[in-house]
């Protein structure tokens, strides 16, 4: 005959360092603060973006790539989710989307800051949450947003529509649910934490890295507190499943559209796939690492040793674990160049994530100094004050940059930079965009009658607000496009390419009407960049077939 032990809950809990059916003490929900934090930096980044992309045409092509794609969404012919595309981290452009509902604020880019301006507002009210539960007053907090938000390398990716802070965005909000978890002991915030980082994972390949340091410190954290294995494993399969549950639908999702179950990395638009990639020495290496923080965060010069040192010799386990990450935020750049996971290596936007996991530490370390909290953070807004001119006269000449230079002197003059070249001798601007896509709009009005290599023209495509007129490679897949594109007559009216052989496949296949010197291929119009040429009814198919033409994302 065999007995049954009944447990107390006092016992069934024994080794259980988390609060466990009950809320723990925090600080009290302000949602009107959180909202006027929100509004706030939405507002102040979306207005300065339109002076900065409208007026002064500062704004990345591949913004405007992936705003083509959420337009495509729900007006190309046929609308597609599929627009969206393999090559950048899904969520990048899923979550835009419904800013291209409406064609007009696409068109006049009133939307491009606002794709960036909400994702980093989301950023600015997690730092505030996280300074409310290390006790900053009120003044400092709102000077250390202000100190932050005007960092030049923050304005710059927050206010021109950029994906970057879209996975930021989700990485700070997980780092501040684990930073809440600390605290309150409230084994909830780490399944907040487990759900923001599965979003960041979709939204950009890069946070997997914080991810990963982020469940073995949960892990570490909790055995260190004396918890027991049942716990420990419990909480991190808690923290982890729903990344790796996003993760792994990805991988089927390559699979059974690609055949390829790892393309979201081979073939991601971060990824060193063209085998350009230039050769760094670990010297160089060194050196490059060493000038993105410098120039690009500075405070972390001195946040990552006092977060070491409160970590090993004042037995702060947190600490030390927000020293690793930010540890591995400045080693990843030199990583990804290492294991050629990257052909834009050691730009200076790498330096974001650098500045804004520094500026986690350095609230814990205010949080950490009691008594000295405040000028901790007294010491941290001088610093990022500081650093503001420091960063925007590095951002005129560091080597490895996007649009950067031409930031600066948008911001410096006054002047638009329409024209201008990046240090690495790319034009600046979106006037042949802009001139094509008006011709456009006031000479073609038939579905599907402009064949053109969305992966090329997709900014023209884009400010015409119509990609219905398009017959591009999302309409009915690539097969069925090169067709088209060898026998034009028979879908289409015109061809759009570019004037220069980039990778668009009709220049390749039609060199001499995008040279202009096509008997038949009469161009309509021309821009710098584009060309748009009419196709005759009676045009033969050309001389390449299907095969031939190579594909690319």
């Amino acid at each position: 005959m065999t007995t049954t032990t009944v447990l107390h809950t006092k016992d069934r809990l024994s080794g259980v360092v988390q609060s466990v059916g009950r809320r723990p003490s925090d600080v009290p929900r302000r949602p009107w603060e959180t909202l006027a934090v929100f509004l706030f930096f939405v507002v102040a980044y979306s207005w300065f973006g339109y002076w900065l992309v409208v007026d002064k045409h500062v704004v990345g092509f591949e913004t405007l790539d992936r705003l083509n794609r959420a337009l495509m969404v729900w007006h190309n012919d046929p609308a597609k989710l599929s627009a969206i595309g393999f090559d950048y981290p899904p969520l990048a452009t899923l979550l835009i989307t419904p800013l291209a509902i409406f064609r007009g604020p696409v068109t006049s880019m009133a939307v491009v800051p606002v794709a960036s301006a909400i994702f980093a507002a989301i950023t600015m009210v997690a730092f505030n949450t996280m300074m409310r539960r290390a006790l900053i007053a009120a003044p400092l907090r709102l000077a250390l947003l202000l100190a932050l938000g005007a960092n030049p390398l923050v304005l710059l990716y927050a206010s021109t529509g950029t994906r970057h802070f879209v996975w930021i965005a989700f990485v700070i909000t997980g780092l501040g649910a684990l930073f809440a978890w600390y605290i309150t002991a409230d084994v909830r915030f780490v399944m907040l934490g487990g759900i923001a980082y599965s979003v960041a994972a979709l939204s950009g390949y890069t946070s997997l890295t914080f991810f990963v340091l982020s469940a073995i410190m949960v892990g570490a954290i909790l055995a260190r507190l004396g918890a027991d294995g049942t716990e420990v494993e419990g909480t991190v399969v808690g923290f982890a499943a729903p990344t790796v549950y996003v993760i792994a639908l990805w991988t089927v999702f390559n699979l059974v559209l690609l055949l390829r179950p790892f393309a979201w990395i081979t073939r991601s638009s971060d990824a060193a796939a063209s085998g350009g990639l230039d050769q760094f020495s670990a010297v160089e290496l060194l050196r490059g690492t060493g000038e993105l923080v410098l120039y690009g965060a500075p405070i972390a010069i001195i946040v990552l040793p006092a977060l070491l040192f409160s970590g090993i010799a004042r037995s702060n386990p947190f600490a030390l674990w927000l020293g690793v990450l930010l540890g591995a935020a400045i080693l990843t750049p030199a990583m990804a160049v290492v294991l050629r996971l990257t052909d834009s290596p050691m730009l200076m936007r790498n330096a974001l994530p650098i500045l804004l996991i520094a500026m986690i530490g350095a609230i814990w370390l205010a949080r950490s100094a009691d008594e000295g909290s405040t000028i901790v953070a007294a010491l941290v807004i001088v610093g990022l004050l500081l650093s503001i001119p420091w960063t925007l006269e590095a951002m005129k000449t560091y080597r490895y940059q996007n649009l950067e230079a031409p930031f600066a002197a948008a911001v410096t003059t006054g002047e638009s930079q329409e024209g201008a070249e990046t240090l690495n001798r790319e034009k600046v601007g979106i006037v042949s965009e802009q001139a094509m896509a008006e011709y456009i709009d006031n000479n073609v009005s038939r579905p599907n009658s402009i064949l053109t290599d969305n992966a090329q023209t997709y900014a023209v495509m884009m400010l015409t607000g119509h990609p219905e007129y398009f017959f591009d490679r999302i309409d009915k897949s690539d097969g069925p496009w090169k067709e088209a594109a060898r026998c034009p007559a028979e879908s289409v009216d015109y061809l759009l390419m570019s004037a220069s052989d980039n990778g668009d496949l009709l220049t390749k296949l039609y060199p001499d009407a995008a040279a202009g010197s096509d008997a038949q291929l009469q161009v309509v119009y021309r821009t710098p960049r584009y060309v748009l040429v009419s196709v005759p009814s009676g045009y033969s198919c050309g001389g390449t077939t299907a095969d031939q033409l190579q594909v690319t994302s």
